[in-house]
């Protein structure tokens, strides 16, 4: 029997231990997907620097998280700290290399700081990928193709790529980010239990 004991004790441990390490990541994973929605709800809404916090919140947690980081690539794009979005950007596809939001986003600064041919490729590819995932929806007034088309013919005509056409493909990337990120089946699977969302945009975010 106590042979029996002096085996038993070090399972019954490693099996305690266990559970809590599990239970703890759970509470991280937890904590991570409603403060990225958080995020999200904010940037859908216009409120970049409401998004910060749970942004930062999440990184902190876990520096290689790629919701996280497109996120806040997205942001500092637009608040208008290009070397930011690029960080951000850059650790995203270094977990997740096929990230069409990354991408397209490392190719929308490009083309603000000049770079017009890597940043129209870049772009296009993240389309590609885009619409290979979700061929259907997301519709915006003028689609990417037909901006990146206007792009190239001024390109080609040996002018600069125009500030309208930049803004328009911008405007149009952030809809397609926001269709991929917050359709019904995307919500319903990644989301459902762990947000609780209120008629006044608010909802339940557990500490």
């Amino acid at each position: 029997m106590e042979k029996g004991k002096k085996y038993f004790t070090p399972f019954l441990l490693l099996f305690f231990f266990g559970s809590i390490s599990l239970t703890a990541c759970s509470r991280v994973a937890y904590r991570s997907a409603n403060l990225n929605y958080e995020a999200k709800y904010r940037v859908s809404i216009g409120d970049l620097s409401g998004s910060l916090p749970p942004l930062q919140e999440v990184l902190k947690m876990n520096p290689k998280d790629v919701d996280a980081n497109v996120t806040m690539a997205q942001v500092q794009y637009r608040l208008g700290d290009l070397k930011k979005a690029e960080k951000y950007a850059r650790q995203a596809r270094s977990v997740a290399p096929d990230d069409f939001r990354a991408l397209g986003i490392l190719g929308l600064i490009d083309l603000r700081q000049g770079r017009y041919a890597r940043g129209i490729a870049r772009v296009a590819k993240a389309m590609e990928t885009f619409n290979a995932i979700e061929p259907v929806g997301g519709n915006t007034p003028v689609e990417p193709k037909a901006i990146l088309k206007n792009m190239r013919a001024e390109l080609k005509s040996g002018q600069k790529v125009s500030p309208n056409l930049i803004r328009q493909l911008e405007d149009a990337f952030w809809v397609k980010i926001q269709w991929y990120e917050f359709d019904e089946e995307y919500r319903k699977w990644h989301f459902h239990s762990f947000y609780d969302p209120r008629p006044d945009g608010g909802g339940t975010f557990p500490k």
